[in-house]
């Protein structure tokens, strides 16, 4: 029954279930199961070739079935430990005809194999660049990259796996990214990147940095706004609720926001009362609010203070108007403070907790809070966790 419903389906929709496969899958194992799936996968031409998962062998006889105008995606990592793949890639397929390249994935190595393959790629299509880059000059990769961002395509570009400095980047005038991953950035880069990109609607940092010793200097003015970005995921940061204040006052349009942060001492990033009062008056478009805070907490703070700070998120606003959970565990072996959004970070939540695993080789004992409505009673309870997958399920 399953096999005649997939084979009654329309082309259109098996192709859209093509687009998540890769081309061995395709080739080698999709398009051998009947007449019918043989003759749509010929009319496909959404391929995706990603090296590092094709054998030479296979990569030869791919280059036999898939001419090059149906390939739209191509993964190139670990370039340096590829030569041959690419020398094979190069010879058996025309790159003059790679023509509807729209998303292209590289690690580069400083390698004579980069600029081998960077001089063939047709760009003029491409809408996404992911660059994972571990040379020591990236400089001499910015050609590349500047030459990509002037196409009229261009949307989407990943630098969060690479070290280059934002502000020696060639950014265009009325540059046309609408979605911008970087590894790393400081308040002035942030405020640079704003006034660059006018069209940025998403925003991932992976790692935000502060410059204590010029942190007056950093902060933007205030008078200063950016109405584009829509969506802002900071990863990591030990910034202060004023100096969030001051960055997220440059958005007032954002949507959805995501914030992780782990922190050496407990400070008043947690407050809810401050968030409300920051997200009424800043971020009043604000729908989604993700968040994940780890800290230590000081000596001579007991479970009555953290049942105060959790009463702060029991408010209408974050119960009733937003409906945003909020949960606080105390992990104590470590004596360590998790506070996070539920159910939107697991995958945080799991990270931290199989550190702790792998460091104490136990599980760790926690108290969980929860910012249920005032009039629940509200009780802290002792779970014994198993495992990252069983806290996931105490949420």
């Amino acid at each position: 029954m399953a096999d005649a419903s997939l084979l009654a389906l329309p082309v259109e929709l098996i192709h859209r279930i093509l687009n998540n496969l890769d081309a061995c899958f395709i080739i080698f194992s999709f398009r051998k199961v009947c007449k019918r799936f043989y003759e749509i996968v010929n009319l496909y031409d959404q391929y995706k070739l990603n090296f590092d998962s094709i054998s030479q062998s296979r990569l030869k006889i791919i280059s036999r079935f898939i001419q090059p105008e149906k390939i739209t995606s191509l993964v190139l990592l670990n370039m340096c430990y590829k030569s041959e793949k690419i020398k094979i890639f190069l010879s058996f397929f025309d790159t003059s005809r790679l023509t509807r390249i729209q998303s292209i994935t590289l690690g580069l190595s400083n390698q004579a194999n980069d600029s081998q393959v960077l001089q063939h790629l047709n760009i003029s299509n491409l809408v996404s660049l992911n660059i994972r880059s571990t040379s020591n000059c990236p400089d001499k990769e910015l050609p590349f990259v500047s030459k990509v961002m002037v196409q009229s395509r261009f949307r989407k570009l990943c630098l969060a796996e690479s070290h280059y400095n934002i502000m020696t980047i060639p950014w265009p005038d009325r540059c046309t990214i609408t979605f911008l991953t970087i590894k790393s950035c400081s308040l002035k880069e942030y405020n640079f990147l704003l006034q660059r990109l006018p069209y940025l609607q998403t925003f991932i940092i992976t790692e935000f940095v502060t410059d204590r010793s010029n942190q007056l200097n950093s902060l933007p003015s205030v008078s200063a706004y950016y109405s584009q970005l829509i969506s802002l995921m900071i990863l990591n940061s030990s910034l202060s609720i004023t100096e969030f204040e001051s960055i997220l006052s440059l958005t007032p349009s954002l949507v959805k926001l995501k914030l992780i942060s782990y922190r050496s001492n407990f400070d008043s990033i947690t407050n809810g009362s401050d968030w409300e009062y920051l997200i009424r008056n800043t971020l009043s478009s604000l729908r989604t609010f993700e968040f994940f805070f780890s800290y230590t907490l000081r000596k001579g703070t007991d479970t009555e203070d953290l049942t105060l700070m959790i009463d702060r998120f029991r408010t209408s606003f974050w119960l009733q108007e937003k409906n945003w959970i909020i949960t606080c565990d105390y992990l104590l072996a470590r004596n360590t403070i998790n506070f996070y959004t539920t159910p939107t970070c697991p995958k945080d939540f799991e990270k931290k907790m199989e550190l702790m695993t792998w460091m104490y080789h136990d599980s760790p004992c926690i108290i969980r809070f929860k910012s249920l409505p005032m009039d629940n009673e509200f009780n802290s309870t002792i779970y014994l966790v198993r495992g990252a997958d069983d806290a996931i399920q105490l949420q």
